[in-house]
């Protein structure tokens, strides 16, 4: 995990940066998993945030080749959730229990 930290793809790179702007229901990355792979789904795209339909994340992070790869959906989604919490702790958030 801190392996997957040390090598982080610019749109986490983005999110743990608390002077970067978030969404109106302040979201940063919103992250999901498909195929072992964990990606997100609100992406900074020509200097704006914007929010990808699932088939559309999948897609841009296909074509990105920014998606990080785990052994399995459970392995990507326990990293996600870690994710969250972390970013939130950098940006003085509070994430409400279920949400990743």
């Amino acid at each position: 995990m801190t392996e997957i930290l040390k090598k982080r793809p610019a749109w986490m790179a983005r999110a743990l940066d608390p002077e970067t702007p978030m969404t109106e229901a302040r979201e940063t990355i919103k992250t999901i998993t498909m195929d072992g792979m964990l990606f997100p789904t609100v992406r900074m795209i020509d200097g704006e945030l914007k929010k990808l339909s699932k088939d559309e994340a999948y897609d841009y992070a296909i074509e990105k080749q920014d998606f990080i790869k785990f052994e399995n959906d459970a392995a990507a989604d326990e990293f996600g959730k870690m994710l969250s919490k972390l970013i939130a702790e950098k940006r003085g958030l509070t994430i409400l229990s279920g949400q990743k």
